[in-house]
């Protein structure tokens, strides 16, 4: 105990020497660490935002596919850039002697789709974007059978193809992308853009619409 005691009274403590090195390398030690951290926050929020945007996005097919398989007949005209204006007429479930119609168009200043002037999804864009983020549609478009695909087997395929067929077989294609610009000197702008597709065939167009029946 005494030669503790007389250890620890000539012991002189830390140099200046010491002391830097140690600051340097806690403080290498929390720069990495804070580098990792924000790593994997840009990650979380890049896969949260790619998410969203499939969720959107296959709703849209989906719910425009299903109104299309029940439809009696369709109008495709153009829309703002690479998007068409698509009215669905579809016999009204409640009263068979009549026909409805059903809307759909892009507001490509908000980007999201509208359904008779109200938005597919409400909570598309997300409200909780960051400065520097957004959506944007590239494409909406409904086109008869084998007009616009990258397969030429199917170009081809619509000349073997009834007229009937190829103007009940459509092709919804649907693209958005998600920008992530940069907002300091030391970052770089990012974007992901993904293409939703499906074909339908419209099953009640080529087929007479009797009192009752839907098809």
């Amino acid at each position: 105990m005494l030669a503790l005691r007389k250890r620890l009274v000539h012991d002189e403590g830390w140099t200046f020497i010491e002391a830097t090195l140690a600051v340097v390398i806690m403080s290498i030690m929390v720069l990495g660490l804070t580098i990792v951290l924000l790593a994997f926050r840009e990650h979380l929020d890049r896969s949260w935002a790619i998410r969203v945007m499939d969720q959107y996005g296959n709703d849209v097919i989906e719910n425009l596919a299903h109104e299309l398989r029940n439809a009696v007949d369709v109008v495709v005209r153009p829309g703002p850039g690479n998007t068409n204006n698509i009215d669905i007429k579809y016999l009204n479930p409640y009263s068979h002697d009549r026909f409805d119609w059903s809307y759909w168009r892009v507001d490509l200043r908000n980007s999201r789709i509208m359904v008779n002037n109200r938005p597919l999804q409400p909570n598309f864009p997300p409200q909780r974007l960051k400065r520097g983020e957004s959506y944007v549609i590239e494409q909406f478009t409904l086109t008869n059978y084998g007009e616009n695909t990258p397969n030429a087997w199917e170009r081809q395929d619509k000349y073997q193809r009834s007229k009937t067929f190829n103007e009940a077989a459509l092709d919804i294609r649907f693209k958005i992308r998600y920008y992530r610009n940069a907002i300091y000197t030391n970052e770089r702008n990012w974007s992901y853009g993904r293409e939703y597709y499906n074909r339908v065939y419209m099953r009640n167009k080529n087929l007479i619409v009797k009192k009752g029946i839907t098809g």
